[in-house]
């Protein structure tokens, strides 16, 4: 009897701690969903041809990070803001983007007119 009593108290316990843990991904899938994708994997995505470069074409295929660019909307003057990001991470001037210049992306946004006019209308 006692050995069936510990058997119950060992399963249950796993079962709570099953589920406890499915919750615990599910709460950080649901977290990380909000989140921009990594430089390196958006690189890696962005770079069909997989020569370890972005081409302008491959760039201008960046729609944005967000619910717009996941429908495939992209807003209104971003392509111009998307053409000035490409000479600003281009380093070399070759016309393409190595992983490291395009790692700088996240700075070259912050840096953008666009956003620096929309922190000055607020």
């Amino acid at each position: 009897m006692s050995r069936l009593l510990s058997v119950a108290a060992v399963f249950g316990l796993l079962l709570a701690l099953t589920t406890t843990g499915a919750a615990d991904e599910k709460k950080k899938k649901k977290k990380d969903k909000g989140k921009a994708p990594e430089a390196g994997a958006l690189f890696t995505k962005l770079d069909t041809n997989g020569d370890g470069k972005l081409s302008k074409d491959e760039f201008n295929a960046f729609k944005g990070v967000g619910k717009k660019a996941d429908a495939g909307k992209e807003p209104k003057g971003f392509a111009s803001t998307r053409d000035d990001w490409f000479v600003k991470l281009d380093a070399n001037k070759d016309q393409s983007l190595t992983k490291d210049e395009f790692g700088k992306l996240k700075q070259v946004m912050v840096d953008s007119p666009a956003k620096k006019k929309k922190k000055a209308d607020k």
